[in-house]
Order: C-alpha cells, then structure tokens, then sequence
C-alpha cells in the first residue's frame, strides 16, 4: 500500500485550529478538527503512517500508542468521507487492535486524551427550509462544574447553549447516516442527557457519577444535523462545584411563652325544681246551732 495521499482539487480555509475543506467534485464542505487537520495537510504521498504517528507525538504529547490510534482514527475519517486519493484499507501498515471504532474512541478517552484531539472530519450541510435556510444549527454542550465525592467518583453537572430560536431534537446515540451525534464516550452513550434542547441557556441539566480510577475522562460529544460538533469532557482536572461554607447552625429562639390555662367553660345546670302546688281545700266546720226553747 503506497503512502496516503490527499485530494488536490479542494479549496481550503483555516478555520481556528481546524479547517474547512470544499470538494468540488462532491459539491460538499467539511469540517476537520485540529488533529484531522494536520493528519489530512501531510498526507502528501511521501509520508508514511509511522511518519503520522511520529508527528502526532510531537504535536500533541502524546505517547506513542495514543498516537498510534489517532493516526488510525484520522485516516478512517478522512477515507470514509473521501478526502484521500489513495485508498488506505484501514491502514494495515499500523497494527489494528481488532477493535471496533467505538472501543477504540472509547480506550482513546478512557487513556486520558483530551476530548479535542479525537479526529473529527463532518459535512457541513445548510438547513434549507426557508427562513432557517443557509443556516447551521448552533448546539454546544456544557459541563458547568465537577463535584469530588471523596469515595473515588466525580460528579460531573453538565448543561447545553442552543442559539438558534427553536428546539432541537437529537436522539441519543451517533446516527451516522444524518451524522447526527449525542453520545458519551465512553459507553454508556445515554447517561442521562436530554434528546430535546430547548433554545436558550440552561445549566445544571443533568449530572452524571462516575468513577475516575477506572474512566479517567468522560466525554459528551453533541451534533445536531447541519452543526459543527461540539464535545465537552469531565474528569477530576475540571472546574470544581463551588463548595458552600456552613457557619454554625443558628437557631432562632422560640419566646417562652406561659400559656394561660385553658378554662372549660362552665355550664351550670340548675336542678329542675318541680314545685307541685296542692290545692288547699278549706273545709269550714259545720255548726250546728241549737235554740233552746223559749
């Protein structure tokens, strides 16, 4: 297999650390990351793979096995999306670890890669539904702060910016035909995040625990369709939770209060006096008058 070789009838343009690439012959854009970027600017037939991971190294710091599968996952990009004129066959002069994509994006985070060197090549398409047409989706994930539980796992607080003025549906997972992507890496891809992102800011969304001794690095990638990714990590170097100082408890005294005995009312029931009147009956003697005679 000859050394990888880019196409030369496309128009770039840096774009930060990345850069736009148009290809004519497809009438697409793309957008590389840093990483794919450089991968992509010394594929020019006379570099050889190794010569790539060698670059990486120097580039980004990163060991060589780390480089290794950087290498690996930038030309399987830039093959799939056919920014190559020469057909890598999945780069058989590096050693494959007989993982699939997903495990060896998931061993990349887990080895404590930053979320940004992760090789990320996506067609920019323009929604073209009238007032929105021209218009790319602008989805950006959040991690507001991370909480050391002390028992060797983090709590990672994340939230999202949506700048458009609708909501967006992503579903959960990477559905690749609409390159549409709302993903953890490591798996689990679903940790708790929303498919449904209303516009506007909004912080402290969903939280996720993890332990950072066995996943040093969580990653949450988000892509709406038509939007560039964006991808945010959590690990135990993030910004801290505020933590709140609690002063000593203050307790507001209850006034005492002597309570004034409570008095039943009291019902007085007077006797029922019965007052049986007897008829008097004055019976007059009966005189008996006696005349003498005269």
């Amino acid at each position: 297999m000859g050394t990888p070789r880019k196409r030369t009838t496309v128009s770039t343009e840096a774009i930060g650390d990345g850069l736009g690439v148009f290809d004519p012959a497809q009438n697409k854009t793309y957008l590389l990351n840093a990483t794919s970027a450089l991968v992509w600017q010394h594929c020019d037939g006379n570099t050889s793979p190794q010569e790539l991971t060698a670059l990486l190294v120097r580039k980004f710091n990163v060991t060589e096995a780390q480089a290794e599968e950087l290498t690996r996952l930038a030309l399987d990009e830039l093959t799939n999306f056919n920014l190559l004129e020469t057909e890598v066959q999945r780069l058989r002069d590096i050693p494959q670890s007989g993982l699939s994509r997903r495990q060896v994006l998931a061993r990349v985070a887990a080895a404590g890669i930053s979320a940004a060197l992760l090789p990320i090549v996506s067609p920019v398409v323009a929604k073209a539904d009238g007032a929105k047409a021209g218009r790319a989706n602008k989805l950006i994930p959040l991690l507001n702060c991370v909480t050391n539980n002390g028992n060797g796992t983090l709590t990672a607080h994340f939230g999202y910016l949506n700048t458009t003025r609708y909501p967006i549906n992503v579903p959960l997972g990477a559905n690749l035909p609409e390159r549409e992507v709302n993903a953890f890496l490591p798996p689990p891809v679903d940790r708790g995040q929303p498919a449904e992102f209303e516009p506007g800011e909004h912080d402290f969304v969903f939280q996720v625990t993890f332990d950072y001794e066995q996943v040093p690095v969580i990653v949450w990638i988000l892509k709406a369709e038509g939007d560039f990714p964006h991808e945010v990590a959590a690990s135990k170097y993030s910004e801290p939770c505020p933590t709140t100082t609690t002063g000593p408890a203050t307790t507001t005294p209850i006034p005492t209060t002597t309570p004034m005995p409570t008095t039943a009312p009291v019902t007085t029931t007077m006797p029922s006096v019965t007052t049986t009147t007897t008829p008097v009956t004055t019976t007059m003697p009966r005189v008996t008058t006696t005349r003498a005679p005269v």
